[in-house]
């Protein structure tokens, strides 16, 4: 079997919404901030036609036969607007999302022969986009490896199929490209991932509920609720139009503005039924101690909120979080996208050597 102890690491970091969210879903913009902290994946090469899938103690081998059959299996469910379907998948199947982008990065480089390993410092199910970061991370290292060298909106691309299957078969590339491209990034359907500038540096604090939901679920849930009555569709486009309200606000940078648009969008993800009593205890408890905005970011049904913080603000807004029973973090905000972090071998081999 073909060995090298040649080791690649790339990672890819959290992300949080300003402004938009489950109306991407219908082709409306959203607003997001790439964010400490971040997802790693490790590779060492295989056997050409086999792969390894670690994470902690979840553990899985393959071959180009199993691979080929899942893509065919996904594909078909994507076909046929299998959304149940793939939901099912998405909560029963761990590695069912990396599994598939494999399939397309075999598809573009030819082989699959990888053990990628994981670890991250993203809290899973919390609304940070765990699981885009670490597919975000694998679809960079695993190009790497291949010699394959795409543009940073192709490994966001790549990524995102993962998130298809893990948003039970809603997913959209805005958490994708996001923890690709980092920093503040605007995402449409229409238009995918692309960064912007803000004149002013955001000041973020977040609140975690300490309570985790799946994506799939929640997608699911927000499908159906709209399905019921689909004049409710108006919410998304009302979303929509605070995205570009948002936008402009950080043209302009005008945090006031920011942060109401941020309050409204909170009060739309309420109306649609993503919140819970602690979430509005917790936005509640971030206001009044100074907070300029502050709302859901990410699935909702608990993880996390955000606070947009005026300078000097962060320290209280975090106690008063502690306070409502949730844990405050002030966010380093708009760092780095995707990166290759190091090249290995074990102790005792020069790492300049490697990189030769």
């Amino acid at each position: 079997m073909e060995r090298s102890e040649t080791e690649i690491v790339a990672s890819a970091p959290a992300k949080v919404i300003l402004a938009g969210g489950k109306a991407v879903n219908y082709g409306f913009p959203a607003l997001a901030t790439a964010v400490e902290p971040r997802a790693y994946c490790a590779l060492r090469p295989l056997d050409r036609d086999r792969y390894a899938f670690v994470f902690n103690n979840r553990v899985e081998n393959g071959d180009m036969a199993r691979l080929k059959e899942f893509r065919k299996e996904i594909d078909s469910l994507r076909a046929e607007k299998s959304y149940d379907a793939i939901s099912k998948i998405a909560c029963e199947d761990f590695f069912a999302p990396v599994r598939y982008i494999l399939s397309f990065v075999h598809q573009r480089t030819g082989r699959i022969g990888y053990h990628l390993s994981w670890r991250s410092e993203i809290p899973a199910g919390s609304g940070l986009g765990s699981g885009a970061a670490a597919s975000v991370s694998m679809s960079l290292v695993t190009c790497q490896a291949s010699g394959y060298n795409p543009e940073p909106l192709d490994i966001a691309w790549l990524a995102w199929q993962g998130d298809v299957i893990a948003h039970g078969g809603m997913g959209t590339g805005l958490d994708s490209g996001a923890s690709t491209l980092g920093g503040i990034v605007r995402y449409s359907l229409r238009e995918g991932p692309k960064r912007i500038d803000s004149k002013v540096p955001l000041r973020l604090v977040i609140g975690d509920t300490l309570l985790r939901s799946s994506t799939a679920i929640s997608n699911t849930s927000s499908r159906n609720w709209l399905d019921e009555h689909p004049a409710r569709i108006h919410l998304m486009a009302e979303m929509g139009m605070l995205v570009e309200q948002a936008q402009e606000a950080l043209s302009r940078g005008d945090l006031v503005s920011l942060g109401h648009s941020m309050n409204l969008c909170h009060l739309i993800k309420e109306k649609i039924g993503m919140s819970l009593p602690k979430i509005e205890t917790m936005v509640d408890a971030a206001l009044e101690a100074g907070a300029l905005g502050a709302k859901i970011s990410g699935k909702g049904s608990g993880g996390i909120i955000i606070a947009l913080a005026a300078p000097g603000s962060e320290e209280k807004i975090v106690a008063a979080i502690n306070a409502a029973g949730g844990r405050g973090i002030i966010a380093k905000v708009g760092v780095e996208g995707a990166h290759i972090e190091d090249i290995m071998k074990p102790a005792g081999v020069d790492k300049d050597e490697v990189r030769k």
